[in-house]
């Protein structure tokens, strides 16, 4: 698996460029919500492990930058490195988790800025007695939105598991969804990536698993 092979070797922070927010010509941020800080611009053919790379060296030195995305190929390279590099900082007990936000009224162009908090890392969240929501390529996110901040709602533990690009994307932006769904409900959300092996059609499968942490805000 992809996970196991990051282990051997951790890709150096230096090669990833990290940008400070840009200005419209008159030092105004473009982001206000991103100006007090850096921010990691992923690409679509990013490599995956300089861009954790980046990330655990920023934990292990201070605060994270956002991971801006735009596309499910970028989400996707995003929350790989984001798996990743939780991997790299198992040994400084520091873990990690994230927060989509839409950076677009538009929800449906998935241009999104990914906040990583860290913290310390606890025993592994079990996820035995979680309500899982298998999340396709053909599934249309705000629907598994809804259907996520009803069972947030119920109080359900609630983990997402996704195959694939496409699956990956619209898992992260269902949970960005269900972000503003919760806000009347006075509740956020924050996602821990891992990898997984699912059972699929006779086939072991490699796929991503996001356990969800429920804050009251």
């Amino acid at each position: 698996m992809e996970a196991e092979d990051a282990l051997i070797q951790e890709v150096p922070a230096e090669e990833v460029v990290v940008e400070s927010a840009p200005t419209n010509g008159v030092n105004t941020p473009i982001e206000p919500d991103l100006a007090s800080g850096t921010f990691i611009k992923v690409s679509a053919k990013g490599n995956v492990k300089a861009v954790a790379g980046k990330i655990a060296h920023s934990a292990r030195e201070g605060e994270v930058p956002a991971a801006l995305c735009i596309g499910p190929e970028c989400i996707n390279v995003a929350i790989k490195a984001i798996a990743i590099a939780r991997t790299y900082l198992q040994q400084d007990t520091i873990d990690l988790s994230f927060q989509p936000a839409f950076r677009d009224a538009d929800r449906s162009k998935k241009s999104l800025a990914l906040y990583i908090a860290k913290g310390k890392a606890r025993a592994p969240i079990s996820t035995v007695d979680d309500v899982e929501m298998p999340i396709g390529s053909q599934s249309k996110p705000q629907v598994v939105a809804g259907a996520l901040a009803a069972r947030i709602r119920e109080e359900k533990s609630v983990c997402l598991t996704a195959i694939g690009i496409d699956a990956v994307s619209n898992a992260v932006l269902a949970i960005g969804n269900a972000r503003l769904y919760l806000e009347q409900d006075r509740k956020d959300i924050r996602a821990m990536p891992s990898f997984v092996q699912v059972h699929k059609n006779g086939r072991d499968l490699n796929a991503v698993r996001f356990a969800l942490v429920v804050e009251n805000i």
